[in-house]
């Protein structure tokens, strides 16, 4: 198990540096970091699935410019790999999927305030720098880049050492704390999260002369989400 933590510190400090301080390239994306985190706790399949919903839930809630939205990388770290180890223990059903998507929206919260920290302590790494330019010290521009990646990688890692622990936890000691008749409360819930997201995305999209288009993929993955996951 100490080596999959391991792989899940390196991903998460990748994955933080590309969610705001360095490239962008997506990798930061729920349905990337979720399935990665699938992979590395032995079951790719169950990330993948947990990932496709938490992208759809926060599609439009993206990090741009001063906008500090919620931490859905961190969502997907713990969703990835709770998935993992519940499909391998008491098995991915829908009571337990739905349950571990309502507790990744919770760490996205959690996980939002540690990004607001980390950004105020990167706005005084601005200011020491620029205190240090002014005073001639050209070099303090490098070290101060090289300060804020750092800041962001580290945070990142101590970030997903932090969400992905919780994820094991949760799925080994506190989903089998509930019965059958607890689960089947959850799995009525489940219907309810595919459409909140797609609801979230259609509400940020200029879609008008496409919308049947839009509603009716949505209603295609909703079903086949429904139908895969109830019959599993």
């Amino acid at each position: 198990m100490a080596w999959r933590f391991l792989l899940a510190i390196l991903l998460g400090g990748v994955c933080y540096l590309d969610r705001t301080a360095a490239c962008q390239l997506m990798l930061h994306r729920p349905l990337v970091v979720a399935t990665l985190m699938g992979a590395i706790f032995g079951n790719m399949a169950a990330g993948a699935q947990v990932g496709i919903v938490l992208e759809l839930i926060f599609l439009a809630r993206l990090p741009v410019g001063a906008s500090i939205p919620p931490d859905d990388t961190g969502a997907a770290v713990f969703g990835g790999s709770a998935a993992a180890i519940a499909s391998s223990s008491i098995g991915l059903d829908a009571g337990s999927f739905t349950a571990l998507l309502l507790l990744s929206v919770i760490a996205a919260e959690a996980g939002k305030s540690a990004d607001r920290f980390v950004r105020r302590i990167n706005v005084r790494i601005a200011r020491i720098t620029t205190e240090s330019v002014d005073r001639g010290d050209v070099q303090a521009v490098e070290h101060g880049l090289l300060a804020g990646l750092t800041l962001f990688a580290v945070t990142g890692m101590i970030l997903a050492l932090v969400f992905s622990g919780a994820g094991v936890v949760v799925a080994k000691d506190l989903l089998p704390l509930f019965g059958p008749e607890s689960r089947g409360n959850f799995a009525i819930l489940l219907p309810a999260l595919p459409l909140l997201g797609a609801a979230s995305v259609f509400s940020c999209s200029r879609t008008e002369r496409t919308a049947a288009v839009f509603f009716l993929t949505m209603a295609a993955v909703f079903g086949a989400t429904v139908l895969f996951r109830w019959s599993a």
